[in-house]
């Protein structure tokens, strides 16, 4: 199973008919324009490869990923944000239709966007690590696109979407656990092999059957998702302004240090 293409930011491996897509852009891996467009384009070709039955999605490193590069995206122009907010929502919906069953396999941070796109999959397994699992984009100043918001609050019962989505709230592997965020959680040596067998375990589920009622289920989000995909996103004429920048750059801001105290 290859794609062939310029500077990868995605790694995809066979496993018997289970394609293991993971991101790696390190640290953190980070998305961009461009790895959210070959994360597109890559799950577009896996959806018309009958070879694939089903996909696991993880990531490289101590992140399954942390989201959007804070330090890019307040300084995007016009055309930078828009291209970013189309990528935003060709992947996530892209991922959020995939026909095939789909299981993130969340092996380490999970931030913002990379929550959403783990949010997109059919079944989620978290490696029982120090890991933290946030939506911040209310807290770093940024309005969430159309296909990100439907994502998240399909996924997520009300009272989580609301601590998660409104409040920013992070969590960790138990947390999430609790809210519904995660399906299960694993010993970070077995967690590929567990999504890989849950992938498989779904994959033998009638393949006609499990796609319709799947689009059948996300047929709301996915009707608003489309419209966004087409043109209707009003966060084309207002995403990044004055005070996404300020709390963007007070994100990244390290944390003062706490003074020692003695006798």
């Amino acid at each position: 199973m290859a794609y062939p293409g310029g500077m990868s930011t995605l790694k995809i491996a066979d496993s018997d008919g289970i394609a293991v897509v993971t991101f790696a852009r390190p640290p953190v891996n980070a998305m961009d324009s461009a790895s959210l467009e070959e994360l597109t384009s890559t799950f577009e070709r896996l959806a018309e490869d009958a070879a694939v039955k089903a996909a696991v999605l993880t990531g490289e490193g101590n992140a399954f990923s942390a989201g959007l590069d804070l330090k890019t995206v307040p300084n995007l122009d016009l055309a930078g944000q828009h291209r970013l907010i189309a990528a935003l929502n060709d992947s996530f919906g892209t991922l959020y239709s995939w026909p095939k069953p789909l299981v993130a396999a969340v092996n380490g941070h999970v931030m913002a966007g990379g929550l959403v796109a783990a949010l997109c999959a059919d079944w989620r397994v978290a490696a029982d690590v120090p890991l933290k699992a946030s939506l911040a984009e209310v807290r770093v100043g940024v309005k969430l696109p159309v296909a990100a918001l439907q994502a998240a609050i399909s996924a997520l019962s009300p009272p989580t979407a609301r601590r998660m989505v409104l409040f920013s709230e992070i969590v960790d592997v138990a947390g999430a656990l609790s809210l519904g965020v995660f399906d299960e959680s694993v010993l970070a040596a077995s967690l590929l092999p567990q999504a890989i067998d849950r992938a498989r375990g779904f994959a033998a589920l009638p393949p006609q059957a499990f796609a319709t009622t799947k689009h059948e289920l996300r047929a709301v989000a996915l009707a608003r998702i489309a419209d966004a995909r087409a043109g209707i996103e009003p966060r084309y004429s207002d995403w990044i302004g004055e005070e996404t920048k300020a709390a963007a750059q007070a994100a990244l801001r390290p944390a003062p240090r706490r003074a020692l105290s003695g006798s």
